[in-house]
């Protein structure tokens, strides 16, 4: 028994329909091959930082983060975290001096509840000449956000903590508990993060290291890296040097086991949540979605999109059938002929069994 290919079956009749289809849309094709070239041209770097930082989690560019290493990781497990606490002032705009002041009590109960803690108080130029001194390779980059004041902060804690070693607070946050309880909890551990942070990634607010711990050497040395284009700039300072950016760092260290991680930093320290004056009309709108939608009503909305998206392709290809089947009404076993611009897959149709 031969099985026979009608004419509108045969590949070249195949390859016309497509390339009829192609024609017609060729404009629409040629637009958007344009904006994926341009998509890719701007955000192909980040793409790839992306997928290296966050899904394969490469471990390539810990070995080339010498140049702040300045203690062997052995001598890094036998040092301990000094007994320093550490917060940052930099912007000193009206509207960032009216919020300094309100924080003065915030600043004093740091003091007040680690009295044999030494405290610090760091401004731009403290900050400025530390880089300069031990950090030069950082500065640029520092420099670079002159107009981004919390991307400074960022880059100011990570440098601070790694020179002098002890723990980090910013001045809005209020401390409930002496620090020397979280240094005895994390034991011989030399780095403690918070990973309850919202909407998503590490903490940078508040945390403790041992002085030149190869961890924040690792977090300083992927700043670099990190500087690549996102799509806002909320997004930007998250992933830049923000808790993403951190998270990013953590995924790619190679001895983790060193690294207690604090399931909320709120046993310690109080966190003024209504503050969002640095997130944009961006941020708040990413922390409302997190925090209203649960994951399961997004997963529902996409479903339901998709299935909508399937539904109208039926629904067309249905019409393009039930219209050719009117055209040609008397039409049941001849072999009926297309224009190569009429032809495409939904106008071959199946007139009898083979």
């Amino acid at each position: 028994m031969r099985i026979q290919l009608r004419p509108t079956h045969r590949p070249e009749v195949l390859l016309g329909a497509a390339k009829a289809k192609l024609y017609v849309h060729k404009r629409l094709i040629a637009v958007l091959c344009f904006c994926f070239s341009l998509f890719l041209l701007l955000y192909g770097k980040t793409i790839f930082h992306v997928t290296r930082e966050f899904v394969i989690h490469s471990n390539f560019n810990f070995n080339l983060c010498k140049r702040f290493h300045h203690i062997s990781y052995a001598e890094n497990v036998r040092s301990s975290v000094p007994k320093v606490i550490h917060q940052i002032f930099l912007n000193a705009s009206e509207d960032h001096i009216e919020f300094f002041r309100q924080n003065i009590q915030n600043m004093d109960s740091w003091q007040r509840m680690n009295p044999d803690f030494m405290y610090i108080l760091w401004n731009e130029s403290m900050v400025v000449g530390l880089i300069n001194k031990s950090y030069p390779s950082v500065l640029h980059l520092y420099e670079r956000y002159k107009d981004v004041w919390i991307a400074r902060m960022d880059i100011a804690r990570y440098v601070v903590v790694h020179h002098m070693g002890g723990a980090y607070a910013d001045i809005d946050l209020e401390c409930k508990r002496p620090i020397g309880e979280l240094y005895q909890e994390i034991g011989d551990r030399k780095v403690a993060l918070n990973y309850s942070y919202e909407p998503f990634g590490i903490a940078n607010n508040f945390f403790v290291a041992s002085r030149n711990h190869e961890f924040l050497a690792h977090v300083i040395d992927g700043l670099a890296e990190a500087d690549v284009l996102y799509f806002t700039p909320y997004i930007n300072l998250m992933f830049r040097t923000g808790p993403m950016y951190l998270l990013g760092r953590y995924l790619n260290y190679i001895h983790k086991e060193d690294i207690f991680i604090m399931q909320t930093s709120q046993v310690y320290v109080v966190v003024d949540q209504s503050d969002h004056s640095w997130h944009g009309l961006d941020g708040l709108f990413i922390r409302f979605v997190w925090t209203s939608v649960n994951a399961i009503h997004l997963l529902s909305i996409l479903v339901i999109l998709v299935f909508m998206v399937r539904i109208h392709s039926l629904l067309t290809v249905r019409r393009e059938i039930v219209s050719n089947i009117r055209q040609y009404p008397n039409t049941n076993k001849c072999v009926r002929q297309y224009h190569p611009s009429q032809l495409s897959m939904s106008t071959i149709i199946e007139d009898e069994p083979l």
